[in-house]
């Protein structure tokens, strides 16, 4: 089956740009609703951040700070790695939902029933149409690229001030 899930990739990519390529998964220990992406470390910063980045406008559910945009070793087989490197589609992913719920906003502490998992088809598919606008506009672009840029920047410090607190508190627990 997979054989012929690339072919048929190749197929349609002669005829016409594949601009996105999305497996959907149950994850079953990291809360909410994310996304597992590819990150090339040159000259595209961020590009593959931008349709997580308008999914996460779209949709409350959607948590964009607990998407992870790194290729384990272990992933290489995977539909998004093997669509992002083997089949050259830079939009390649997995769509997690977690089978604990959400962590945060209005489904906090809630297992996602059919119909939140329904509404949140709906906003993938508003979100794709709001990336083939995106995509034709090389100044949205841009601007995307920038907040996805502060947003990492501010979750770098973040992270650092999280770890600066957790020595801080092991040597107080030491004294």
């Amino acid at each position: 089956m997979i054989y012929h899930i690339k072919e048929l990739i190749r197929k349609t990519q002669q005829e016409r740009e594949i601009l996105l390529f999305c497996d959907f998964h149950g994850h079953s220990r990291k809360k909410n609703i994310f996304m597992y992406g590819n990150s090339h470390k040159n000259d595209t910063k961020y590009r593959e951040r931008i349709f997580p980045y308008l999914l996460e406008k779209q949709a409350e559910v959607f948590s964009y700070i607990d998407c992870a945009f790194s290729v384990q070793k272990s992933k290489e087989g995977t539909g998004r790695v093997v669509g992002w490197k083997e089949l050259g589609i830079q939009n390649s992913f997995t769509l997690e939902a977690s089978f604990c719920g959400s962590d945060f906003g209005k489904y906090a502490d809630l297992h996602f029933n059919t119909s939140i998992l329904q509404e949140m088809g709906h906003h993938f598919c508003e979100a794709i149409l709001e990336y083939m606008q995106v995509y034709q506009d090389l100044r949205k672009i841009k601007t995307i690229v920038s907040d996805i840029d502060d947003i990492m920047t501010n979750q770098t410090q973040n992270d650092k001030q999280d770890k600066h607190s957790q020595l801080l508190l092991e040597n107080d627990l030491k004294q």
